[in-house]
């Protein structure tokens, strides 16, 4: 593979990840719409066109090594560690209200959510350097943190996609990954090989924001 197309030099991203090299290259119900235009700002460098409502919800990470490409009247942005709405079900509803239509859903690779547990120390410790009693601080990141942590950047995508797909059925959502290397947005292979997570699964009580 030319190293230019590489998500990263983790082979794991390289087999599991389809490349968008062209244009036709987009998943076809995805052309037309403001997950296209998104996709061929961050691919193409084709710049997204304001509009006069909110186009497109995009979801992702905190890292500050990513930065959607996304103009001033176009998107709402929702940023939270781990790049999931888990908690967060209520701004999206709000997003439907303005006619918001399409949701995109980036991950990427090298996230520090990953490493929550390692990081789990310096956490309490800069708690406590904000004025946190040490023991309120080592339990409010003991509980928090399965919530955010992740063990792996592309099923995390994968869950999440899935269990907003049950909340959300008449929202189309774009499961992308994006390579920090030069923020180039990816497809999951496995949303290529099955798109159609409407199936007849209920909501579950999982899937409902976790307070």
């Amino acid at each position: 593979m030319d190293d230019s197309l590489r998500v990263t030099t983790n082979p794991k991203y390289n087999s599991q990840l389809t490349a968008i090299r062209t244009e036709k290259d987009i998943p076809e119900r995805w052309r037309d719409t403001p997950i296209e235009s998104l996709i061929k700002a961050h691919n193409f460098d084709v710049p997204i066109l304001p509009a006069s409502s909110p186009q497109l919800m995009v979801v992702t990470c905190i890292e500050f090594r990513f930065q959607p490409k996304v103009p001033h009247f176009f998107a709402y942005e929702l940023r939270r560690a781990s790049g999931r709405l888990i908690g967060s079900e209520f701004t999206l509803a709000y997003a439907l209200t303005k006619g918001v239509r399409h949701l995109a859903l980036i991950g990427h690779n090298d996230c520090g959510m990953t490493k929550v547990h390692a990081s789990a120390g310096a956490m309490s410790q800069a708690l406590v350097d904000q004025g946190w009693p040490r023991e309120s601080a080592e339990d409010y990141v003991t509980q928090q943190g399965p919530r955010y942590a992740i063990r792996d950047e592309l099923d995390s995508l994968k869950h999440e996609y899935f269990r907003l797909r049950r909340l959300f059925r008449h929202l189309e959502i774009a499961p992308l990954f994006a390579a920090l290397a030069n923020s180039n947005l990816y497809v999951p292979n496995w949303f290529l090989e099955k798109t159609d997570a409407n199936s007849g699964d209920s909501v579950m009580a999982e899937d409902l924001l976790m307070l």
